[in-house]
């Protein structure tokens, strides 16, 4: 009976107790959806939030507020002084980083980030090629909020287009990781618009090269992320094919010699004819073998290519350096970065051309 008495008199303190804690009422707090920062002058940091404006009986619609600080504490902080309600960052879905600021360090802004327990891993991040504060205060997208609209446009582009999967989880993840750095999508106002322009690179968290939209395809490839993508080839004798990819498998092997890592990276595609433009216009069979081997030609070129670009910039966004520490005991991070600018890397493409139509 003690007990029982014990516990009811535990529970009733405990439940009333919570009536002291804060209760967040979806009209009286102010849900951050997104963010964007870009670099100002003296040093300042420009500062922009987006969230919905909820009107009973009336159609929703967004408000972006600016402010300018030396931090992103300092700029929440002001922005809070010009809101009715308390600004909650649990419903974050976007952070969008102008392209000067990226190229000086995102360090200090993803910390914040990753250092709010109320914000979810899965938020989407891009950078913008000019000024993040004008892209989000676009009048266009006012009413639908832009902030939901470009997470949803970066989503579909990387289950379905040639962007590769990325996050604050994955950044985060690459940024720390020893052997590899992050990448994060490009993205341009263009007139009243807002497209995808290519990805952004980085070294550790500085925003160095990028890589343009039509080269997405086989660096997503090199990543085994290429699932359903579809992409032209402009073959010999101006012949034109557009494949789709049905399945795709990339396999690293590293080899060392001589105590220097060698890596061969084999790319295996089934894909889908989708179309087919040879340069001389008459009805022709489509030569299966002899289109497979300039795919492959292709590709590989385009890989050793793009490899090239990075191993110039200083930059590993496949990891190489993760899977040659992965492979070998005696990795050395500062030997590894001699290594690799003159590191060998071989490319070996297969493409399956498993469905060409009903005519062959």
């Amino acid at each position: 009976m003690v007990n029982r008495l014990s516990i009811w008199l535990f529970l009733t303190v405990l439940l009333s107790g919570c009536s002291f804690l804060p209760t967040n009422i979806v009209n009286e707090i102010n849900l951050i959806q997104g963010v964007g920062y870009d670099f100002a002058e003296k040093k300042d940091i420009k500062g922009t939030i987006v969230f919905p404006i909820i009107n009973k009986d009336k159609t929703s619609s967004s408000e972006v507020k600016t402010a300018f600080g030396e931090s992103s504490k300092e700029l929440r902080t002001k922005l809070s002084n010009e809101t009715r309600f308390r600004l909650v960052s649990g419903q974050l879905r976007l952070a969008l980083y102008g392209k000067t600021l990226a190229q000086k360090g995102l360090n200090d802004f993803v910390d914040t980030l990753n250092r709010d327990p109320s914000i979810g891993s899965l938020v989407q991040m891009a950078i913008v090629d000019g000024d993040a504060n004008e892209l989000l205060k676009m009048k266009k997208y006012k009413s639908e909020n832009i902030s939901i609209y470009l997470q949803e446009m970066l989503d579909q582009n990387m289950e379905y287009g040639r962007l590769p999967r990325t996050d604050l989880q994955t950044f985060l993840f690459q940024l720390f990781q020893i052997g590899q750095d992050p990448y994060l999508p490009l993205i341009k106002k263009v007139d009243s618009n807002i497209q995808i322009t290519g990805l952004a690179i980085f070294n550790y968290d500085q925003y160095v090269t990028s890589i343009s939209l039509e080269d997405l395809f086989i660096f997503k490839g090199l990543l085994d992320q290429n699932r359903n993508g579809i992409n032209r080839f402009i073959l010999e004798n101006s012949d034109k094919v557009v494949l789709e990819t049905l399945n795709s498998n990339t396999k690293y092997k590293v080899k060392i010699v001589n105590g220097r890592p060698e890596f061969s990276i084999h790319l295996k595609m089934k894909t889908k004819l989708q179309e087919f433009a040879p340069s001389e216009k008459q009805r022709q069979a489509f030569d299966k073998k002899k289109y497979q081997k300039q795919v492959e030609q292709k590709l590989e070129k385009s890989a050793l290519k793009l490899i090239t670009q990075f191993k110039n910039h200083q930059v590993d966004p496949l990891g190489l350096g993760a899977k040659y520490k992965e492979h070998y005991r005696g990795f050395n991070e500062k030997q590894w970065k001699k290594y690799y600018p003159n590191v060998k890397v071989r490319v070996i493409a297969d493409v399956d051309i498993q469905q060409t139509g009903i005519v062959d």
